[in-house]
């Protein structure tokens, strides 16, 4: 039990991706969510359509719980230098590069499904990015006081959508029961 607590990020690290995680995943939510709210306002009622911001809103509390969790037992497995020590800053770059490439890649396919050439392509622009990113930050300090403050800064946003997901979250379970 004591190799696991110590091989666990610092409580603040973990909060930092969580914020990241959340700040992401809530905003490209809210985000959709505006943009389909006038076909919205055409065929349903404005509970239906606060039903709908509920379960998106549930859905991206648990996305990012998920993506936080992941990056956490990866940090916990990989050797400490590699994610756990400044897991909040590390978290920052690989979620928002995945964000943007995730982005990137639903305007490409649109309907398509691309081959498994075209997947590893994009795998490779991905990751590739992202590992020089996070070299750089761990070798640069100007670099990395700079993510740092803006993995602090968007982690503010847990105190913002947690709460949000959270209220979502028990609308949507009360929703299911009755």
């Amino acid at each position: 039990m004591e190799f696991i607590k110590k091989r666990i990020p610092e409580s603040n690290e973990m909060l930092m991706a969580l914020g990241m995680a959340l700040f992401v995943v809530h905003s490209w939510s809210l985000r959709m969510f505006f943009f389909r709210v006038p076909s919205f306002l055409l065929y349903m009622g404005v509970g239906q359509i606060l039903a709908v911001l509920a379960y998106m809103m549930a859905f991206a509390l648990l996305e990012s719980l998920f993506v936080t969790l992941i990056l956490i037992l990866v940090s916990t497995i990989l050797p400490s230098t590699w994610l756990r020590d400044g897991l909040g800053y590390k978290s920052f770059i690989i979620i928002l590069v995945a964000a943007v490439a995730s982005y990137l890649i639903q305007r490409e396919i649109e309907s398509t499904y691309p081959g498994i050439k075209t997947l590893l392509l994009w795998a490779v622009e991905t990751g590739a990015p992202m590992i020089a990113l996070l070299l750089l930050a761990g070798f640069v300090k100007p670099v990395r006081k700079v993510i740092q403050f803006l993995s602090e800064q968007v982690s503010v946003m847990v105190f913002i959508y947690l709460p949000i997901g959270v209220i979502s979250l028990i609308v949507v379970i009360f929703r299911l029961i009755f």
